[in-house]
């Protein structure tokens, strides 16, 4: 059983599929993103289809899609190629059952499978469970930083 009294469900890492579409849209609500379902769906299909990105999605049997991860191939000039984790969320209502260190290990693996040696992430700074969560998965805080937008159109 998990914290929560229930019996464990198994936690399947699969890719992306249409039928998903209005699962990710909830999730990237609790991300507070409000992503319309039509670009959403294009952007998924971009990701799918290019060699330097992966996308994952967490599903519980009887719940369906409970979380994903974005991971992306991040060239720089100033250090080696590196996965980055573009996002990853798992809904509130299915926490702690092993979907994110499951989504994680998925997207390290990508990375693994395509040469890279380390891996990054952002988190903002008001994401308390997310802040203990990637320290047990092995990720040490690097710097504090603050990121800077301009709208191009």
């Amino acid at each position: 059983m998990n914290p929560s009294g229930e019996t464990a469900k198994t936690v399947m890492i699969r890719g992306p599929r249409p039928d998903d579409i209005p699962a990710l849209h909830g999730l990237c609500r609790e991300l507070g993103y409000d992503t319309p379902a039509e670009p959403l769906e294009r952007r998924i299909n971009d990701i799918v289809f290019d060699a330097n990105q992966a996308a994952y999605v967490a599903e519980i049997d009887g719940l369906g899609v409970v979380g994903y991860v974005h991971v992306f191939t991040r060239f720089s000039l100033e250090v080696e190629p590196c996965a980055q984790i573009q996002a990853l969320v798992v809904a509130e209502s299915a926490r702690r059952r092993g979907a994110a260190a499951k989504l994680m290990a998925a997207a390290e693996a990508w990375a693994r499978g395509r040469g890279l040696n380390w891996a990054s992430l952002y988190c903002t700074t008001t994401r308390a469970a997310a802040h203990e969560f990637y320290p047990s998965q092995g990720y040490e805080g690097a710097m504090v930083t603050t990121r800077f937008n301009k709208r191009l159109n």
